[in-house]
């Protein structure tokens, strides 16, 4: 199983690295939804290669990666390759948005209830980034099937096109998803915020420009930072990342990820990779940023460094696909569930600490000169800066520590 990297700080002496799985939410109890989980995995690998790869996006923040997200898209999405407009969506949802225990039916958004996938039959097409506000059907971005979503009518209706937010002038899909099929586990559904919030970010980062990065699909209607407040499409950048955060992708959404990569070419990155949302904004000076540091006896990635006080999600999962027993965390109140291997952090006042259980040794080398540490494959695990910087943390193993012209083996149990 391969596992997307999360959230990350590189410390100290020693490069660490973390593989944290994309969580299911316990979403679907089917053998046809474990099913679909190990085809999204495969999907997502394929997908982002070369120059888009997961550990070349990740170094990139601000403009840069709204550039490369932006080309990508611009390179993959066939819409008007394929000749596809508004009209082609009415009969590909009963494939896109399937419900993945009764056949012949779909998950409508915004309250998950189950619907007859036959066009006509109570549903219709929702624009989250309305078409009064730029996404005209006519549009490429108006009949994205990315963002152009199925919804019960009158569920429609009563969003309308009234912006995002968590305020009384705003749209609110925070009722918690109701799934009318028992084969869908009650435990972590969550709600359509998250759902709402990384639609939103992908059209802005498919059709919009920033940096003077923009591709051959750009709609000058999808600046998301000139849509913002009761006339636009969301409340806030923070309200916006904080759902996105607080509310991650459910399987749900990697199915229609899928679905809707075969029906147009594209995917939705921020689905795939909810980390790059922040670091998109890491430069947006109305976000405040606060170090993340992690203490885990094993090898990590990325050098994630941003969060929110409203709080962020990660995953915590080790490169054997187990989870930590136990975390703790300073510098916010946190919340984690060992069994999926989330970490909910809110509160955050200042630099956080994350820890592990996980046994970790000192390591102590003379001060009076610098130390390098090796592995017994003869890998260069650190090299110390400076004579005083002595001490770092191995997990279990046989290492090699070199100063000046002395070497000496040590067994870590």
């Amino acid at each position: 199983m391969h596992y997307t990297r999360l959230f990350i700080l590189i410390i100290a002496l020693l490069p660490l690295r973390l593989f944290a799985a994309i969580d299911m939410q316990a979403h679907v109890a089917s053998d046809e939804g474990k099913e679909a989980y190990t085809d999204y995995i495969s999907e997502q690998n394929a997908y982002y290669t070369g120059n888009y790869a997961y550990d070349q996006l990740i170094t990139l923040s601000g403009d840069a990666l709204f550039g490369r997200i932006n080309q990508l898209m611009g390179n993959t999405c066939k819409l008007n390759a394929w000749g596809l407009d508004y009209g082609d969506l009415r009969y590909a949802y009963v494939d896109v948005d399937r419900d993945l225990n009764r056949s012949g039916y779909i998950i409508g958004y915004y309250d998950g209830k189950q619907l007859d996938g036959d066009w006509g039959s109570g549903w219709n097409r929702e624009h989250t980034w309305p078409q009064s506000k730029g996404a005209k059907k006519e549009t490429t971005m108006g009949h994205d099937m990315q963002s152009v979503r199925p919804t019960n009518t009158s569920v429609n209706s009563s969003r309308g096109n009234t912006a995002y937010g968590e305020g009384g002038s705003y749209y609110d899909p925070d009722d918690e998803i109701s799934i009318n099929n028992s084969a869908y586990k009650k435990i972590n559904l969550g709600t359509y915020r998250g759902d709402a919030a990384r639609v939103i970010l992908y059209d802005y980062l498919v059709y919009g420009e920033a940096g003077g990065n923009k591709n051959s699909l750009y709609n000058g209607n999808a600046q998301l930072l000139s849509k913002l407040g009761t006339s636009g499409v969301f409340e806030s950048i923070q309200i916006l990342l904080k759902w996105h955060m607080q509310d991650p992708p459910s399987l749900t959404e990697m199915v229609r990820n899928d679905g809707a990569q075969d029906y147009q070419g594209n995917r939705n990155p921020i689905i795939d990779f909810p980390e790059l949302a922040i670091e998109v904004f890491a430069n947006y000076n109305k976000i405040t940023s606060y170090a993340v540091t992690y203490h885990i006896a094993e090898e990590v990635s990325p050098k994630y460094q941003h969060t929110l006080a409203d709080g962020f999600i990660t995953y915590l999962t080790s490169s054997d696909g187990s989870h930590p027993a136990q975390v703790s965390v300073t510098g916010g109140k946190a919340e984690y569930d060992a069994t999926l291997g989330r970490l909910i952090i809110t509160n955050v006042t200042g630099d956080l600490t994350i820890s592990t259980t996980t046994p970790v040794t000192n390591i102590t080398a003379d001060t009076r000169a610098q130390a390098s540490i090796y592995n017994i494959a003869g890998e260069v695990i650190c090299i110390t800066e400076q004579p005083n910087q002595a001490m770092t943390q191995l997990p279990s193993g046989i290492y090699i520590i070199r100063q000046g012209a002395t070497t000496r083996k040590i067994l870590i149990p």
